[in-house]
């Protein structure tokens, strides 16, 4: 007698995750227990209804590759090159979380459930992680004194929003490409963090107003 393959809970999440992504929401449950090997008997013994496994494998709730990125700045390089490579990263995170939150929506799943999968909300995670950043490269003189919380948010969602429009429109709403972008609000981030003296003697931030 064959014995049953043995998959872990990692592989049918993965497995599913891309499954779901491809064929969307309507996928049989049988179609993906086909690509794990296994029965979809098996697979409901250990997320119990399809509703479940859709919802736990397409929710990300892994550590954001980013994050460690930002935490473990800023440091001795340009401030311009590390908030680009942060920029970078927030653009592959947000097409990825992207994805998965339109298929989630397709299936009638609400963002307020997905919410009651965590401790704290991930977007309010992700504001206090970045607002550390800025705090940290304040104290080291590499930007002003700013809200570094609303900074945060700034930047999460200019990074947030061309992906969905991105999306919804089957190219960049601006037409620029993702290296052009970051470039572009690098620079405009920058000079409006600038430290003030950094502005020149015929330019401040109270005048700009």
């Amino acid at each position: 007698m064959v014995r049953p393959r043995s998959v872990s809970d990692d592989q049918i999440r993965d497995v599913a995750c891309r499954v779901f992504l491809e064929r969307g929401p309507g996928v049989a449950t049988d179609q993906i227990a086909s690509e794990l090997g296994v029965t979809s008997q098996a697979l409901l013994k250990r997320f119990h209804t399809k509703r479940e496994l859709f919802i736990r494998s397409l929710i990300p709730t892994e550590e954001p590759a980013w994050r460690p990125l930002v935490e473990d700045g800023p440091d001795s390089r340009p401030v311009k090159e590390q908030l680009a490579d942060i920029l970078h990263a927030l653009a592959g995170f947000f097409a990825d979380v992207s994805k998965r939150m339109s298929v989630l929506r397709l299936g009638g799943v609400d963002p307020a459930e997905l919410m009651r999968h965590f401790e704290e909300p991930p977007p309010v995670v992700d504001i206090r992680v970045l607002a550390g950043w800025f705090g940290r490269a304040y104290d080291r003189g590499l930007i002003r004194n700013v809200d570094f919380e609303a900074a945060a948010m700034q930047v999460l969602t200019s990074m947030h929003g061309p992906v969905m429009l991105t999306d919804m429109l089957g190219e960049h709403p601006t037409g620029h490409s993702t290296d052009e972008y970051v470039d572009f609000l690098a620079d405009v981030l920058l000079h409006g963090l600038a430290p003030h003296e950094s502005l020149g003697p015929n330019l401040s931030f109270t005048n700009l107003k």
